[in-house]
C-alpha cells in the first residue's frame, strides 16, 4: 500500500487527473492482514487512498483543451470460464488455478472465490450506484463533470472507457500461439464485456494480457499499450509496441487515446498482433501450438511435450503469427 500511495502521489504530480482502477496484483493480501483480512477489504483500501489523493475512480466527462471526454473506469475481474475455446494440443502444462499466483495470493469472503464466475459478476456490480461517489469526486475541481448511472455523456466528444481484464477473447492471440495456454483461463471477463458492448465506447483501453492492441471489434475500437516488465520490452518489444510509443530518447511515452488538437481519437496505429487479425481470421480450431511454442517446452520441459505423431495439420491456417509467434511471458 506505500508504494501504490506513492506511485499515485507522483501521478497525481504529474498530470491534471488521474483515473484508477484495480488489477489482480493490486488485491494481493499480505499473510500477517496488515493491508485487510482479504481481497475486498484490500479494494476498500485501495479506494481511500485514491480518494484522500483526488484519484478518480468514477465516470467524469473532463474538459480537455476546447473538447469534453467522458472517461468511463470499469470494475472487473476474470473468471476460467470466460475460456470457451478449445485446449491446444501436444501440450501437458497445469491449470490456471495451480499455476497462477493469484489463486493463492488473494482471498475472497465465501461464496467469492478468485477464478469463480461469481467474483466476476461481483466485480461488475460495482460499477452500478456511483453516481454519488462520482459527484464527490467531481466537487470542487474544475474541468470535471459527473456522469449520471448511464454514464450519458451528449456532450461528450468521446467515451473512453478502461478496464484492467479482457472483455472479449478476440482480443487475446489464439492458444496455440500462447507459451502457456492456459492463460486464457485468468484474463477476462464476459460481465466487463457485456458492459462494454452496452456502453458502446469509442475507445476501450485494456490491460493485463501484455499484448499491443489497437483493432476494432463490433464497431468498438479496443487499445491495448502495455509498460509490460524490463525483460519483456527486451525480449518481445515488437509484440508489446503500439505505433511508435518511444520517445526520441528511447524512454517509454504515454500514448494518446485523445487528441484535443483535432478533437477526436488519434488515428489507428500498428500493433503486431491486432493487425495480424484484421488479415486473418481468428481460428481457435486450429488447435496445433505454433512451432516455437512446441520448442520452447521442448528446451525447457520436454516431459510437457507429447509426440505429434499422427496430428492432423491446421487447415492452412498460419501457425506462426506475427515475427514467429511465441508470445507471453506469463505462465509457470
Amino acid at each position: 500500500l506505500a508504494r501504490f500511495e506513492e506511485t499515485l502521489a507522483l501521478l497525481s504530480s504529474a498530470f491534471g487527473a488521474v483515473f484508477f482502477v484495480p488489477g489482480n496484483h493490486d488485491l494481493w493480501c499480505r499473510k500477517d492482514g496488515s493491508e485487510g483480512a482479504d481481497s475486498v477489504a484490500k479494494l476498500e483500501r485501495l479506494e481511500r487512498v485514491c480518494e484522500s489523493l483526488g484519484v478518480l475512480t468514477t465516470p467524469q466527462r473532463v474538459s480537455v483543451g476546447g473538447s469534453q471526454v467522458a472517461v468511463v473506469p470499469l470494475l472487473s475481474f476474470y473468471h476460467a470460464s470466460f475460456d470457451t475455446e478449445p485446449d491446444v494440443t501436444r501440450l501437458r502444462l497445469p491449470s490456471a488455478r495451480a499455476s497462477v499466483s493469484d489463486y493463492k495470493a488473494t482471498r475472497w469472503p465465501e461464496p467469492l472465490e478468485c477464478g469463480g464466475e461469481p467474483l466476476a459478476e461481483w466485480f461488475d456490480a460495482l460499477n452500478d450506484g456511483r453516481a454519488g461517489r462520482a459527484a464527490a469526486q467531481a466537487a470542487g475541481r474544475a474541468g470535471l463533470t459527473p456522469l449520471g448511472e448511464d454514464f450519458a455523456a451528449e456532450e461528450a466528444a468521446a467515451v473512453v472507457s478502461f478496464s484492467h481484464f479482457v472483455p472479449r477473447i478476440e482480443l487475446v492471440p489464439e492458444k496455440r500461439y500462447l507459451v502457456y495456454p492456459p492463460l486464457m483461463q485468468a484474463v477476462g471477463s464476459r460481465p466487463l464485456g457485456r458492459r462494454v458492448a452496452a456502453l458502446r465506447p469509442d475507445l476501450h483501453v485494456f490491460g493485463h494480457t501484455h499484448f499491443g492492441w489497437d483493432g476494432r471489434v463490433d464497431g468498438v475500437r479496443y487499445v491495448q499499450a502495455a509498460l509490460a516488465t524490463p525483460r519483456e520490452r527486451e525480449r518481445r518489444p515488437r509484440s508489446l509496441a503500439v505505433g511508435d510509443d518511444f520517445r526520441p530518447d528511447g524512454r517509454l511515452a504515454p500514448l494518446c487515446v485523445f487528441d484535443a488538437a483535432v478533437g477526436g481519437l488519434p488515428a489507428p496505429r500498428r500493433a503486431a498482433w491486432s493487425e495480424h487479425y484484421s488479415r486473418a481470421p481468428r481460428a481457435p480450431s486450429a488447435t496445433r501450438p505454433a512451432p516455437r511454442v512446441v520448442d520452447h517446452w521442448l528446451r525447457r520441459a520436454p516431459a510437457r511435450v507429447s509426440s505429434a505423431e499422427g496430428e492432423e495439420a491446421a487447415d492452412g491456417v498460419g501457425d506462426r503469427g506475427p515475427w514467429g509467434g511465441l508470445v507471453g511471458a506469463k505462465g509457470p
